[in-house]
This record gives C-alpha cells, structure tokens and sequence, in this order.
C-alpha cells in the first residue's frame, strides 16, 4: 500500500503508477508484463520483442501493439503513452508485425 491515498487507475497526479498487461507474440505465446503506465505504446512493443526474441519465441521483427477485447484486436497509437489509452493492469495486448523482414 502506499501513503494512505487509496489507488485510482485514472490518478495522474504524484508519481508514477505500474501497470502489469499480458502482452502475446504473433504465435499466441504471451507473458505478463509490469510497466510505468507514462510508457509510450512503441517502447512496451520494443521491449516485449527483445523479450521474447530472447527466449526463443519469435523471431526479431519491427511490431506494434494491438489491445484485444472481446476478441477483436484494434491496432494502438505508437506515440501514444498506455495511460493516455486507459490501458490498466489485465489488458490483453498482442504483437503485430509492422512489415516483415524478406530476404533479397
């Protein structure tokens, strides 16, 4: 708990709040991820990449974000920050290629 003021995920004032999204590679295999809700879309689809590509679950391609409810993905702003977007803690983000790598 913090200082007593009780969490609001609207709440811009003071410091920075975290959000924890589950964000999934192309291929479905997704993980939790727990960021500063100020995080631009762009930085969050970066970092998820690096992730993944690390362990293995998808290739280093250049992605978005895409926020899916109810089973409808809607591609997300790259400049825009998560809070801007009301993007809170449970969101289903996925992976979207933005173009894909061709060889010759």
């Amino acid at each position: 708990m913090s200082s007593g003021k009780p969490d609001k995920p609207d709440d811009h004032g003071g410091g920075p709040s975290t959000v924890t999204v589950d964000v999934a590679t192309p291929s479905n295999e997704s993980r939790p991820f727990t960021v500063n809700a100020h995080e631009r879309v762009d930085k969050l689809a970066r970092d998820a990449v690096k992730e993944f590509v690390a362990a293995g679950l998808m290739a280093d391609l250049d992605c978005g974000l895409a926020l899916v409810v109810a089973g409808v993905a809607t591609p997300l702003d790259d400049t825009a920050r998560l809070d801007e977007l009301n993007i809170h803690t449970g969101a289903r983000l996925v992976l979207v290629v933005k173009k894909p790598k061709t060889d010759g």
